[in-house]
């Protein structure tokens, strides 16, 4: 199955579906999806740039807390 980014009923089917708590489908590009409870976004584990992100925002927040 081909790659593509899902619609926000794509997602909430999705998720009732398996019931997770993390959202982490490869099958969606979205890097950022809606919460499933509350207001706001959550990142999509299966995409690999969220792990970027993720340890950006990591050494970034060692670096400022180390040099400043």
């Amino acid at each position: 199955m081909e790659k593509h980014k899902w619609t926000r009923a794509e997602i909430d089917a999705y998720r009732k579906e398996r019931g997770s708590g993390f959202y982490f489908n490869r099958e969606d590009r979205n890097l950022f999806v809606p919460k499933a409870y509350s207001f706001g976004r959550t990142l999509n584990w299966a995409n690999p740039i969220s792990w970027v992100f993720l340890a950006a925002l990591a050494a970034f927040l060692v670096w400022r807390l180390a040099f400043h």
